[in-house]
């Protein structure tokens, strides 16, 4: 995920890219095209023939080079750059992505075309995802705004499996972005395009994968100043936030595994939105009751990052005042 499980991250922190391999293999990816078979060890040439068969349209030979370009897409180094600037190559890409848009209408969904395989609009996605984050094309992957063109399918409010399939690569694509950006300047556009709002429906209407990514997108906004004073700036925004993660811990807390990486991301959003005195004043009248009643004890004892941030959380809160609320230390 973003390039899918194995294990969505293991250190949340660093957002573990996965194998294409592991992709292949999830169950989170969607079933391919009849007839379509992986080439185990293409070589440089072979890749350069199948960015140009991409140029066939509705062909069989351009969804088997898209299939295993996807499938290819972390071992040749040269291949996000190739097909940014091969002309033409984008923009046909886009296309496949621009074609499920009169699909979705809102909240409800039309059914979903056979010709629309969400396996083909989910193999785009995962190059895109390169694009976003290899060093040569993420800078105009920004420029180039985008990350507007997938906001549509992270939008969308259903829980069918093809829509959730292009939800998840949807997501990954903003997370590989966000994860690449070393200047800022990913988490400014997506303040200016309003990301924010975008990660609601994944929260509400997505798998635990596309859950992940969203509060993954969503803390990566909140670890820098900028971002965590968009983020606390509005009441009105704060809440939404607020109310969506006090969602995901109601989730969490009936599952019989909850997921330690979602747990992790959550507790690291409260964490760093409790830097803000104003959010402080907020957590202290509406507290996260989850987060200190037990709930969760064995899984913010079994991970040591989840551990402190929950202890820099407590501690944040109780700096109101002097006297912290006894809800915040049942747990020590």
């Amino acid at each position: 995920m973003v390039n899918l499980p194995d294990h969505l991250y293991e250190d949340y922190s660093k957002l573990k890219l996965t194998s294409p391999n592991s992709y292949a293999s999830s169950s989170s990816a969607p079933p391919p095209l009849p007839g379509l078979t992986i080439v185990p060890n293409p070589t440089a040439h072979m890749i350069f023939e199948w960015v140009y068969d991409l140029h066939k349209p509705n062909s069989f030979e351009s969804d088997f080079a898209l299939h295993n370009l996807a499938y290819q897409r972390n071992n040749f180094d040269f291949l996000p750059r190739l097909l940014w600037e091969t002309p033409g190559t984008a923009y046909i890409m886009l296309q496949k992505i621009i074609e499920v848009y009169r699909h979705i209408v809102g909240h409800i969904s039309l059914p979903f075309s056979p010709y629309l395989n969400p396996h083909r609009v989910y193999d785009v996605l995962l190059l895109f995802q390169r694009m976003a984050y290899h060093p040569d094309t993420k800078g105009h992957f920004l420029k180039a705004k985008m990350p507007n063109y997938f906001y549509s399918l992270m939008d969308i409010g259903v829980t069918d499996k093809p829509y959730e399939h292009m939800r998840l690569g949807a997501l990954g694509v903003i997370a590989h972005m966000i994860k690449a950006s070393e200047d800022g300047a990913a988490t400014r556009f997506l303040m200016d395009t309003s990301a924010v709002s975008h990660c609601v429906k994944p929260i509400e209407f997505g798998s635990t994968d596309s859950k992940t990514l969203a509060v993954f997108i969503l803390h990566k906004i909140m670890s820098t100043d900028e971002g965590l004073q968009y983020c606390c700036v509005l009441a009105d925004r704060f809440f939404v936030i607020d109310e969506l993660l006090k969602k995901l811990l109601h989730h969490l807390s009936y599952m019989a595994r909850p997921s330690p990486a979602l747990f992790r991301l959550l507790v690291g959003c409260y964490s760093k939105l409790s830097k803000k005195p104003r959010v402080r004043e907020g957590l202290r009248r509406y507290p996260p009751t989850l987060l200190f009643d037990g709930t969760f004890a064995r899984l913010i004892a079994e991970d040591q990052v989840t551990e402190n941030y929950w202890k820099q959380l407590v501690e944040n809160m109780e700096n109101i005042n002097n006297e912290a609320p006894k809800t915040l230390l049942s747990m020590k």
